[in-house]
């Protein structure tokens, strides 16, 4: 009877402190740039925005840690590739980098629009570029995929007022970026100098957050929605986050999220607020 009691009270010993608040959680581990974008994140080491409110908020839900860290734009992609990190919070598609992220819908407005010279014609697509020079950040997506004789050059550490002011220097002629984040940029900061096109690049579209595909928290299984006729995109994919796995319940979460009007506050809350 000794030996059972004993026995009994090392199992529930084992049972409290698994559940007691000292123990481990998992981690998700979000990546950024260390230059800011904001109102999403603030320059590196201040990582507040509207990011860490959306993701931590997920990750109190998901009863996870969420863990930030600020590397250069290149070294983040790399650990992504090899799973280092979990998720950029803010990804845009392209087939390339669907070979090692997977991408969940953060429940965020996306699309692009474009900023040139003053005098540049209207731009409804980019073929209209041809001759010129498109500037980005290093690691940014290729928006000329399939374009011709337009030029591209990438530039480490790009910010939205660097961009513009290279615009209005003349040095390039055209750079694209979130919609929401350039028009953020133009309420709070004023700006000369700088023409927008808000009908070169697709119009609103969702967002979405890239998962490392050899992150720990992830599993796929193969979609039988699946059609290869169609062009290849987050809606249209080979895989599927398989059942149970942590990217899976994050995607759920922040559909759940969306649907219940939380991260349109959160939205609201940083877009809107400061005059």
């Amino acid at each position: 009877m000794a030996r059972c009691g004993f026995i009994c009270l090392l199992i529930l010993t084992v049972l409290l402190g698994t559940f007691s608040p000292g123990f481990a959680l998992e981690t998700l581990t979000m990546a950024y740039r260390t230059n800011e974008r904001l109102p999403l994140i603030n320059k590196a080491p201040d990582s507040s925005g509207l990011y860490l409110d959306l993701y931590t908020e997920a990750a109190k839900r998901l009863n996870c840690k969420l863990k930030v860290i600020r590397k250069p734009k290149k070294r983040v992609m790399r650990e992504l590739i090899d799973g280092t990190i979990d998720f950029y919070p803010g990804f845009n598609f392209t087939i390339k980098r669907s070979g090692f992220v997977f991408y969940i819908n953060n429940g965020l407005p996306g699309g692009d629009i474009g900023v040139s010279p003053p005098d540049l014609p209207e731009i409804t697509d980019l073929k209209q570029l041809k001759g010129m020079t498109l500037i980005g950040p290093m690691g940014g997506p290729n928006f000329l995929e399939g374009i011709k004789g337009v030029e591209q050059e990438r530039v480490a550490e790009l910010t939205i007022e660097r961009a513009f002011k290279l615009i209005r220097n003349n040095r390039y002629d055209f750079y694209i970026y979130n919609k929401s984040s350039l028009e953020y940029y133009f309420k709070n900061f004023g700006v000369v100098g700088i023409k927008s096109h808000y009908d070169c690049c697709g119009g609103i579209r969702p967002m979405y957050l890239g998962f490392s595909r050899k992150s720990q928290h992830i599993k796929e299984e193969i979609n039988p929605d699946f059609d290869p006729s169609k062009p290849l995109g987050p809606d249209n994919f080979a895989t599927r986050l398989a059942p149970n796995c942590l990217a899976i319940r994050l995607a759920e979460v922040i559909a759940q999220m969306k649907q219940s009007g939380v991260i349109d506050k959160i939205y609201s809350k940083h877009y809107f607020s400061r005059q």
